[in-house]
This record gives structure tokens, sequence and C-alpha cells, in this order.
């Protein structure tokens, strides 16, 4: 019994001293943003700011765009999650119930391989398409790249296949509904946590995803939130209290919308989505 307790107690300290490892840089982060730029540098460092500044967060939006930077990165975080969920589901439908498809598993084969090759290799052929297509600074360049990604879609085949069974399609198709009538009325509400868990992936993916906006946007009424931050960053100067505010601003979104879909999301991953 005593050994028993033991080993619980243990285990409970090692996943206390775990969490508060992933934690303690937010919280750090998160009393960095109101600390001048001596008190983040004191030594020893203080894990109480004290007296609280709040002149960071002035300051930033004082001296940066940083309403637009927040709405251009809803705006394209939201529409590219939105994009892959579409195109992934879709492509996962297809290669989980178009069991007669000639060259269906070969193709699928590729589509996996593909995830094998660095994002770094496709920078540049990518950015030579869109400036083509003359979309270098828009929405539609951070949108569109890599929303028809292999993992989405090997997430959401391996879902559709464990959990949505053939007998349901075909009483659909009995009944006179198209093939796309039966992805959007009948796969698309079964498959709900799977997508939940993908968009919460793809959402913090697409709002950190500072690279490839340093590559195509190119004015400041386009920044996102990790691009101006980013940009905070002098060669002789950095402001490191409006970067902590900046960052802490940019963080809390994706927390809050974690702790909303926090359900859904846990669901997707236990729900049998990577089921042979």
């Amino acid at each position: 019994m005593i050994s028993r307790v033991l080993k619980q107690g243990l285990t409970y300290a090692a996943m206390l001293a775990v969490v508060a490892l992933f934690i303690f840089p937010f919280y750090w982060l998160l009393i960095s943003a109101f600390k001048t730029k001596a008190q983040i540098f004191t030594l020893p460092p203080q894990f109480f700011p004290h007296p609280v500044v709040v002149q960071n967060f002035v300051d930033v939006f004082r001296t940066t765009p940083l309403p637009r930077a927040f709405l251009n990165s809803c705006v394209i975080a939201g529409g590219h999650t939105l994009l892959a969920l579409f195109l992934c589901s879709m492509g996962g439908y297809a290669f989980a119930k178009f069991h007669e498809a000639p060259g269906r598993d070969k193709l699928f084969a590729f589509v996996l391989g593909t995830m094998m090759i660095p994002a770094a290799v496709t920078l540049i052929p990518v950015f030579i398409v869109l400036t083509r297509l003359h979309l270098v600074n828009t929405y539609w360049a951070m949108i569109i790249p890599g929303a028809a990604n292999a993992f989405g879609i090997f997430w959401m085949r391996q879902y559709i296949a464990a959990n949505i069974h053939d007998d349901l399609l075909a009483a659909a198709r009995i009944d006179g509904c198209s093939e796309f009538g039966i992805y959007w009325r009948v796969a698309i509400p079964i498959a709900k946590p799977a997508m939940a868990a993908l968009g919460i992936l793809v959402l913090i993916t697409s709002w950190n995803n500072l690279m490839w906006a340093f590559i195509v946007l190119r004015e400041k009424s386009m920044y996102t939130m990790p691009l101006l931050i980013y940009l905070l960053n002098g060669e002789v100067r950095t402001p490191y209290g409006m970067v902590m505010a900046g960052g802490l601003l940019a963080t809390l979104p994706l927390i809050v919308a974690f702790l909303v879909f926090q359900r859904s999301f846990i669901q997707g991953m236990t729900a049998g989505a990577l089921k042979a």
C-alpha cells in the first residue's frame, strides 16, 4: 500500500515538473510584458513584476499597426484553416471510400511520399508561381499554399475509413443523394471530431507562420502578428518590453481558441483517427 502511494506521488510529482517546464516560458513572457527592460535583465531575475508596467502595451499600439496586423492574422489563419479543412476532408473522403477508383492506392502512397520533401525545397517554386499569378503581398499568398497538405489528407482518410461505414453511404446513394451530398451531409458531420483536431493544428501553424510571411508580404498594411513582432528586433537596439508585450498579445488568441475547442480537439485525437 505504501509503495503504491509512493509510486503515485512520484508519478504526480514528475507530471507537475513536466507541466511546469512547459508553462514556464509562457509565464516568463507574461511577466516580462509588464516589466521595463532593466527589470527583464536584472539579476537575480524577478519572478513577479514590481512595479507593474503597462507602458510596453501602450508603445506597441502607438508605434506599430498592431490592430491591422491582428486583423491580417485572423483573416489569413481563418481562411487557411477553412480551406485546409475543406480540401483535406474531401481528399481524405475520396481516398477512404472510393474503392474502385483506378490507381487510388498508388496516388495515396504518392501523397504520403510528399511528406518527406522538406518545406524549404518548395519555397522558390511556389513563390515563382505566386509571382506570375500576381498574388504576392495578398491574403491569397498566405492562404492557398499548403492548404491541401499530405498530413491533413492522411489524417482525415484514416478517421473516415475507421468511423464511416460503407453501408451508410450506400443507403444515402439509394435515397438519391449525390456523391458531394454524401460527403457534405453524411461524412462531414461524423468526421467533426477529426476536423476539429486538424483545425486546431492548422490554425496554430498558420498563425505562427513567420518565414513564408516574411517572403510574400511586402507592405506594413499586410503584416501579420508574428512578422510585426519579428521586425521589432533592431540591429542596434531592440525594445524587449514591446517584443514581450506583442508576443503575449499574439499568443493569447491561440490559447483562447484551444480552450474553446479543447473538448473537440481531445475527441479527435483519441477517437481512432490513426486507426488503420
